[in-house]
């Protein structure tokens, strides 16, 4: 009988150890969420500004990682780009300005792109488009490209599809409608951006989603403890630059408009062509 029941424990035992091992082979199995893709391994809090350009710019951008090469999306995706990928070996380079809230500095900054016969690419937020149609018209009119940067600026990947649908579109038509110019690129509001956020900004008509190579840091007033000089502006893109890059600036840039003679003759001066983002496509 001591034995009958013996047998009858060990046999208990193993059918736990068999139903307990199977329990957990199930929770291994479980697929792991994906996370949203963010560029940028730099907080924004690292960078001291004004209480008057926080409040009034809103353009602060986290800094993309800068990387040698694009990164191809799938077919449906709109292709996200750091770097021009036509003509690797043509010394030409991008310049950039994002424009947010801040207009004060536009006629400025294109008087000085006309004196050196450079032609930018304007990354704008719709409603900037909205409130500054003239500047707008004058953008397209001296013959750059006026892309787009969102409707509000906001954080996309926190938002809706309708929402992000929103964004993408309403700035479209706005552009369009205000400047005639049709954009056909997207720079993301902090270099925020899912894989959902592309799928919807190709079937929008943005086959190509622009961050940058440098980032200037011209939207700072103080980097790391660094103070952000006309000087500091000049070195940083010089020696950032490289072939097929894209440079990021901003029309609200604190000393934007004093160092861009300097980085214009500094860049040709190594050979380099300054083309629209569009040209290195």
């Amino acid at each position: 009988m001591k034995r009958k029941k013996f047998y009858i424990l060990i046999t208990l035992l193993i059918t736990a150890i068999i139903f307990s091992t199977a329990a957990i082979c199930n929770q291994c199995s479980v697929a792991p969420s994906t996370t949203a893709e963010k560029v940028g391994t730099e907080s924004t809090t690292k960078a001291s500004t004004t209480t008057a350009q926080k409040t009034k710019s809103k353009t602060t951008t986290i800094p993309a990682t800068t990387t040698s090469q694009s990164k191809e999306t799938t077919a449906d995706a709109s292709t996200i780009i750091t770097v021009g990928i036509v003509n690797p070996s043509k010394k030409q380079l991008a310049l950039t300005f994002d424009a947010g809230w801040l207009y004060e500095n536009t006629d400025a900054l294109l008087n000085l792109l006309d004196k050196y016969n450079v032609k930018a690419t304007f990354f704008t937020r719709g409603l900037w488009v909205k409130d500054h149609p003239d500047l707008a018209k004058e953008i397209v009119n001296r013959g750059h490209d006026l892309e787009n940067h969102s409707l509000t600026h906001g954080h996309m990947n926190t938002m809706t599809d309708a929402e992000v649908e929103k964004e993408i579109s309403g700035t479209t038509d706005i552009i369009k409608e205000t400047t005639g110019f049709l954009p056909n690129l997207f720079r993301p509001p902090y270099g925020e951006y899912d894989k959902r956020i592309l799928r919807i900004l190709k079937s929008d008509g943005y086959p190509y989603t622009i961050l940058w190579t440098v980032d200037s840091y011209d939207w700072a007033e103080e980097m790391n403890g660094v103070k952000i000089t006309k000087n500091y502006l000049v070195k940083r893109v010089l020696k950032g630059a490289s072939n097929n890059g894209i440079i990021l600036m901003h029309v609200g840039g604190y000393e934007t408009i004093n160092a861009l003679p300097e980085i214009i003759t500094g860049l040709r001066s190594e050979g380099y062509e300054l083309v629209k983002v569009n040209d290195m496509l």
